[in-house]
């Protein structure tokens, strides 16, 4: 007779929830900060670019590819943390919020935020980040089962072991 084994959904759930409440926040206060994030910071970043430039970086590594590879970073725990909520049988669903997400806020700063700008490449940068998030959920995923799989079968072998005549 086999048991089932309880299920360890909950506390994953539970700690994906927290993750994404407190990332949830961080996220709303980047994207609906009034003016653009990077004001304060511009000159320096200018000046880097150009002291890595002088280091040998190639000059189409500029201002917009930071920013496009930020904006990647930024949406990429957006797709882990959807890759790890949602259930496997719906990944396509979580391929999707990424982007709409990403689309919805562009939409709202474009409403609301005078001084934010809204862009097709942050859309695409934020997509491109969520895929890759989901991906990286997905594999760890599989990773954890295969793993609890072998567990398991380890664990009947050993228990059908000692349960047998010797």
């Amino acid at each position: 007779m086999s048991r089932r084994l309880p299920s360890t959904s909950g506390v994953r759930h539970a700690m994906v929830g927290t993750l994404a409440v407190i990332y949830g926040v961080f996220l709303a206060v980047v994207v609906f900060w009034p003016t653009p994030i990077d004001r304060p910071v511009r000159g320096l970043l200018d000046r880097v670019i150009e002291e890595l430039h002088e280091r040998g970086v190639p000059e189409f590594v500029d201002y917009a590819v930071i920013e496009f590879g930020a904006n990647i970073a930024l949406f990429l725990p957006v797709g882990v943390l959807l890759g790890l909520a949602i259930p496997m049988r719906w990944t396509l669903l979580t391929l999707i919020l990424g982007p709409a997400l990403s689309a919805g806020i562009e939409f709202a700063q474009s409403q609301v935020l005078d001084e934010r700008y809204s862009t097709v490449s942050d859309v695409v940068a934020n997509s491109i980040g969520s895929t890759i998030g989901v991906l990286i959920a997905l594999t760890l995923r599989a990773m954890v089962a295969m793993r609890d799989e072998r567990v398991i079968a380890r664990y009947e072998a050993e228990r059908e072991f000692a349960v047998s005549p010797r």
